[in-house]
């Protein structure tokens, strides 16, 4: 039985091209050396993530996702147990989402991101949960 967890967070400083692409290597890296897998979104300032694997190792990354210093606003979207994973060879899949990207698969014109930390969202129909779904769908 494999634990998922799906959060968005925005960044807390500005994240360059080389910034994220550094962030990548050194994700797939350790997430490999801990048997995690998943994928990450990163849309206008915000991540989108969904991490798999071993109960206490998800428990463990996400604690020190929680308290990464280029986080902030972290707000968990789901989290349950699947006895198959979703992302099994992937370390980190990745896409850098552009607005028309996003338009495209939430039908939002306008898609601020602000909607992605808005409490009022019900988490079966938060727009960070579509761009996930869409995501895996189309992969």
């Amino acid at each position: 039985m494999f634990k998922y967890l799906a959060y968005v967070s925005r960044q807390s400083h500005v994240i360059t091209d080389k910034d994220l692409k550094e962030l990548l290597r050194k994700s797939r890296n350790n997430n490999s050396a801990i048997e995690v897998t998943g994928m990450l979104i990163y849309f206008h300032g915000s991540f989108i993530q969904y991490i798999e694997g071993k109960e206490e190792n998800i428990d463990r990354l996400y604690n020190k996702i929680a308290k990464d210093k280029r986080h902030q606003s972290i707000t968990e979207l789901d989290s349950g147990y699947s006895k198959k994973r979703a992302f099994s060879d992937w370390s980190m899949a990745f896409k850098k989402l552009q607005k028309d990207e996003a338009f495209e698969i939430l039908g939002y014109k306008n898609l601020e991101t602000e909607k992605l930390f808005d409490e009022e969202n019900k988490l079966e129909e938060h727009p960070a949960l579509s761009l996930l779904d869409n995501y895996v769908k189309n992969l």
